[in-house]
């Protein structure tokens, strides 16, 4: 391969369509001089946030306060975040909702599985799977709603599944860890010959790379809203319910905000029909405007230019490290085809906590899981070619020099 050089990404950048040009404007800098590539915590900012914010503080909170709730959209906004999200994940205007965290909706939607899959009983989920979806599927287990079964990849579901008593393969979308990306399309088929459902955990890939949630036939799915998505810090999450069971069995957390005639007051729950049954209890109205901002963007973007601008990205990053990086003992984790990767590229380094310290001290911010993985994540919007340029050379900086050896960088941070 031609070895790559600052020249490339700038042209590189130039070529980008108009569209994402646009789309990046509507996101709000950084601080100045520092690059993010952070795989597991926030997304950039949109720009219209704090006006919207302030709008919900001084119009909404103090001048509104009660009226509020009727006056403006905040009852709302759970369905029509998830209705501007909807394309972006290819998915039904009704087919989403807005609330909650994501470990509270992997409780829901498990539950709900199995509910619809009685008598089977069995969850089948990734041993190494990201802790909370392990731990919320042991919850189940132990309160003896469920068995557990766990795979140490996607060669051992087969297997898992022929005993005919899987009620549901719950997996995440992407290792968190090594950017892995299960096929949704092959393994919902897969589950669905042997009778289970599916749930899937998007957190490391929406809003990064194309989801075709409706032609996958995926039954159930969850994400974060606050990494890739660009909901703010603590976003509510996103819950998907194939139509096919929009009104299949009760929620598992009956609240008056799920109830199918919010404000009767009846005395008993009837649950709303779709996602919105799984509402539960008042909105986060300050959360929910900062999302509601984000997705408005996400409306307006073309989910194919978007893959294929993440694709070239990582393709490029790659490239860089292998080509400016080779000899200072870096070596790919991720799949090098993108069909394989999730919203980040993965990299092996001994000390990949302590260089994720020292790159940041060095204005770049990437992230690392033990043992020796670190994380680049790629933004398809915010993300620029010359970025990954910049970080690179000060990567290669880094390990010519030997200073991420320092003993400061030996702390411990999440």
């Amino acid at each position: 391969m031609t070895p790559l050089g600052r020249d490339d990404c700038v042209a590189l950048d130039a070529r980008d369509t108009p569209g994402i040009a646009a789309l990046q404007s509507r996101f709000a800098p950084g601080a100045e001089g520092t690059l993010y590539f952070d795989a597991g915590s926030i997304g950039p900012m949109p720009a219209s946030v704090p006006a919207r914010m302030q709008e919900v503080l001084d119009a909404g909170w103090r001048i509104g306060r009660r009226r509020g709730w009727n006056e403006a959209d905040w009852l709302e906004q759970p369905r029509r975040i998830g209705t501007a999200l909807a394309p972006l994940l290819g998915a039904g205007a009704d087919d989403l909702a807005v609330c909650d965290s994501t470990s509270v909706n992997l409780y829901k939607l498990l539950r709900q599985a199995l509910a619809i899959a009685a008598p089977r009983a069995t969850i089948v989920l990734e041993r190494a799977v990201f802790p909370t979806d392990r731990y919320v599927a042991e919850g189940i287990a132990h309160a003896g709603l469920a068995q557990l079964r766990f795979i140490d990849g996607p060669a051992e579901l087969e297997r898992a599944l022929v005993p005919g008593d899987v009620a549901v393969v719950a997996l995440s979308h992407v290792d968190y860890r090594s950017s892995e990306r299960f096929d949704l399309k092959a393994v919902s088929q897969l589950a669905r010959r042997h009778g289970a459902l599916t749930l899937w955990d998007l957190s490391h890939s929406a809003g990064a790379v194309r989801i075709e949630l409706g032609a996958a036939d995926v039954d159930f799915a969850v994400s974060c809203g606050y990494k890739y998505l660009c909901g703010g810090p603590g976003a509510p999450s996103i819950l998907y319910v194939n139509p096919r069971w929009r009104d299949a069995a009760w929620p598992a957390i009956c609240g008056w905000m799920g109830h199918a005639d919010t404000f009767a007051f009846e005395e008993r729950f009837r649950p709303a029909a779709g996602p919105a049954r799984h509402l539960v209890g008042s909105p986060p109205v300050l959360a929910d405007a900062a999302f509601a901002a984000a997705a408005e963007i996400w409306r307006d973007a073309d989910p194919v230019a978007l893959d294929r601008r993440h694709r070239c990205l990582g393709d490029t990053l790659i490239a860089l490290v292998e080509q400016r990086c080779a000899g200072f003992g870096l070596s790919l984790q991720s799949a090098r085809e993108h069909a394989r990767r999730g919203g980040h590229v993965a990299f092996r380094f001994e000390a990949a906590h302590a260089l994720v310290q020292a790159l940041a001290e060095a204005g770049v911010i990437v992230s690392s899981r033990a043992p020796d993985t670190l994380r680049f994540g790629l933004h398809p919007i915010v993300t620029r070619y010359l970025d990954l340029w910049e970080a690179v050379e000060r990567l290669r900086a880094l390990l010519e020099s030997g200073a991420w050896r320092n003993e400061r960088f030996r702390r411990k941070i999440v």
